[in-house]
């Protein structure tokens, strides 16, 4: 649940300016009347209104992803298609159910980024939200993630004995996000981005790198990546 207190000149200018800013429906919120504002004598003297608006975030952009997936595979022709929502946490995730799952994931997942990219284009979450949306067919993105968050546990704990770096694989900025936040925690390691576009790849750091002679060196003076998030 999300709550905003917002001023301007009229309740129905706040309403609109908020929906339109957070790209959502009017009848997605509820709004209270803090202060009803006046015009004041020739401007002087004018005060404008207080609303308080409330609205569960994660609720109304889980209506508003189902509706806007099934526009997008209706228009694509996959009319047997299902969409299901998984929460967790602050992610969501869709999965779609179809008897030509291939068709929707392509070679090396292709086609899936792709649909990816054209729903992230339209439901266009505002900067501010703390939502993220993953799109998937028959959980095709999630065993993906599972066996590539095991591959890197195994290697984070390979580096933090060798104390050497190691990059994984390049993968989709998906499956880089999932790496990092799984990574996140796990005691003398830091991980990485490092490459452009889709040569993008997650180094897997020492804290303690070792130097050539078999040494460690704290400085890490030998290691020069770009910190991203994904």
């Amino acid at each position: 649940m999300r709550i905003f207190e917002v001023e301007g000149d009229s309740v129905e200018e706040i309403i609109s300016q908020f929906t339109k800013q957070q790209n959502i429906p009017a009848d997605y919120i509820s709004y209270e009347v803090i202060e009803q504002g006046s015009k004041g004598l020739f401007g002087i003297g004018k005060k404008n209104t207080k609303v308080k608006i409330t609205y569960n975030e994660a609720e109304c952009v889980k209506k508003k992803a189902k509706l806007i997936l099934n526009e997008l595979l209706e228009k694509a022709g996959f009319t047997d298609a299902h969409v299901s929502v998984e929460e967790n946490d602050k992610r969501l995730l869709l999965n779609i159910e179809t008897e030509t799952p291939e068709l929707l994931i392509g070679k090396s997942a292709q086609t899936l980024d792709a649909l990816q990219y054209i729903f992230d284009k339209m439901i266009n979450l505002s900067e501010d939200s703390e939502i993220s949306i993953i799109v998937d067919v028959g959980s095709y993105r999630k065993r993906r993630v599972e066996e590539n968050v095991a591959k890197s546990l195994a290697m984070a704990e390979k580096v933090k004995k060798s104390g050497r770096p190691f990059k994984l694989a390049p993968m989709s900025s998906i499956l880089r996000k999932e790496i990092h936040i799984a990574l996140k925690n796990v005691p003398g390691i830091t991980t990485i981005s490092t490459g452009e576009g889709p040569l993008k790849q997650v180094s897997i750091v020492p804290d303690k790198p070792r130097n050539g002679k078999g040494r460690f060196n704290n400085k890490r003076r030998n290691y020069r990546y770009n910190r991203e998030e994904n």
